[in-house]
């Protein structure tokens, strides 16, 4: 064998050794990629095991369905099995003002809204149940929309929106005031557009809260788009003292959701943290965690493209209905639930349930007002007290004036004072005697379970303190204002937080994020 022969030779025996070198090479990083698979599916399933016990933190409940269902009339069945209703989910979402932690009953809905989900558009449209609307509470009895909250929880607010509105509801979320704040900051935050007056309120609110919540006051000082931390978001939804009154707050509280959605949807997996441990105990609903998981995952398809409140703007109008107070009279219900099907449902021409027939027929003569044959308005009562009428004509066609009319008692309730036989304005969060003419407390306390209005000075109060009435002592003043301007004609101040619990009302704070120092003058 030459020389020639040899190297062919010694190179054709490497040739099988380059193989299996190859191929030792291919197994080892197939290996790898295996075993790199398997560490990310493990930390996938422990970041899911992780978001899903922090869900398992919010508190849930089994509502009755088979109670719910009995208060569907049979046609909305009928509707929702095969009519225009058939592929939408309706949820009920509730914002309650609760200090003691309890989201389950006994407190009033300070936010009702419906989320109605086109389930094949992922579509979201928003409606706000104004909460001073007069309807049905879902057991026959009539008042303010966010009673039924207060008297039979969850269970009897839904009634309530299913009977009056031929809904059918079976599922709600509820968030305490904390909950949002702390949900908005573990998003960082929102922008908002502020007008100057809801600078000044907005303020004023956060005020009460941080110190209620135990959190830092920082002031906003200009108006314009503002990036909101979570007290300021929360302070902002809760205004209702400027043009539009509630209806001008609940389209404030819609805004709030539309950003947290929006913050909320450009989240991965991984930063639903903001389910922290304070956010889900101030969370209160029926859904499973899986249906949350299943929302929340796929949170980046659904979108929200209207929102809107009702009664609508064109078929309300105001009345104060006895001891029940200032109400929003839908006129008429039915007139509002025939709109209704038609702005979620696309249903046109809809045809209301016997049921909401019968409510529209009670509501109208509760509340004393009658129609002409074009539907407006042409009398009816909306009275100061329950001895003084007023007569009024006017259209349920949309008015800018009407709109910006604020009403002095939006919000409030009335009962009669047994130390006077007249009617006197409480706040019915805080048991606050108001003022209509100026929107301050003015120092007395409404206990309407009991019927008695308690003055400053007797017992029974919480504000009750050993006073002689003279030249000296100065009127009553919003606690967490400044102190009234001595210039008579100086501009009158900003109502006063109408969920703050009173303070002294003598007293004059220097310090506006200081508690008021109670004042005591001999008798």
């Amino acid at each position: 064998m030459d020389i020639k022969e040899e190297i062919i030779e010694t190179e054709n025996k490497k040739v099988p050794t380059k193989r299996k070198a190859s191929k030792r090479s291919r197994s080892r990083k197939f290996r790898m990629a295996i075993i790199l698979l398997e560490i990310l599916v493990i930390l996938f399933e422990g970041a899911v095991l992780y978001v899903v016990k922090k869900l398992d933190r919010v508190q849930k409940v089994s509502i009755s369905v088979d109670e719910l269902q009995e208060n569907i009339s049979a046609e909305v069945k009928a509707n929702a099995e095969s009519g225009q209703m058939k592929g939408y989910t309706n949820i009920a979402l509730f914002g309650v003002d609760t200090r003691t932690g309890d989201l389950e009953n006994n407190t009033r809905s300070d936010t009702i809204l419906i989320a109605s989900i086109n389930n094949s558009t992922k579509e979201i449209k928003l409606v706000s149940v104004y909460r001073d609307t007069y309807l049905n509470l879902g057991n026959d009895s009539y008042n303010k929309a966010n009673s039924a909250y207060a008297q039979g929880g969850p269970t009897q607010a839904i009634n309530m929106l299913n009977m009056n509105l031929d809904l059918n509801i079976t599922d709600f979320v509820t968030v305490g005031f904390e909950g949002l704040v702390d949900v908005i900051d573990a998003l960082g935050g929102i922008d908002i557009e502020l007008t100057d007056a809801e600078v000044k309120h907005l303020n004023d609110y956060q005020k009460i809260m941080a110190r209620q919540q135990g959190k830092e006051y920082i002031a906003v000082t200009q108006s314009g788009y503002q990036h909101l931390n979570g007290l300021q978001a929360t302070a902002y939804c809760r205004i209702r003292y400027t043009s539009g009154d509630d209806f001008k707050r609940t389209e404030r509280q819609r805004i709030v959701l539309e950003k947290v959605f929006e913050a909320a949807s450009k989240a991965s997996l991984s930063d639903l943290n903001f389910f922290n441990d304070t956010a889900t105990t101030e969370i209160y609903t029926s859904l499973s965690t899986s249906e949350i998981l299943g929302y929340v995952s796929n949170i980046t398809s659904y979108s929200i493209v209207d929102t809107t409140g009702i009664p609508s703007s064109d078929m309300r109008t105001g009345a104060t209905v006895g001891r029940k107070g200032s109400c929003v009279i839908p006129v008429t219900l039915e007139a509002n639930v025939i709109w209704l099907h038609e702005y979620l449902f696309g249903e046109e021409n809809y045809s209301p349930s016997t049921k909401v027939l019968e409510y529209s027929e009670k509501i109208q003569a509760d509340s004393g007002y009658t129609l002409d044959e074009e539907g407006n308005v042409v009398s009816g009562y909306y009275k100061k007290s329950d001895t003084t009428t007023t007569t009024s004509t006017q259209s349920t066609t949309p008015s800018t004036t009407q709109e910006e009319t604020t009403d002095p008692y939006a919000g409030l309730m009335s009962m009669i004072d047994p130390h006077t036989g007249g009617v006197v304005w409480y706040d019915p969060y805080t048991g606050a005697v108001i003022d209509p003419a100026t929107g301050q407390p003015t120092g007395a306390m409404a206990d309407p379970a009991t019927g008695n209005v308690v003055y400053p000075g007797e017992s029974g109060s919480q504000n009750s303190q050993t006073t002689t009435p003279d030249a000296t002592t100065p009127a009553p003043t919003d606690p967490n204002a400044a102190a009234t301007p001595a210039d008579p004609n100086a501009a009158a101040q900003t109502p006063a937080d109408p969920n703050a619990v009173p303070t002294d009302p003598n007293a004059v704070p220097t310090d506006p994020n200081a508690t008021p120092a109670q004042t005591t003058t001999t008798p």
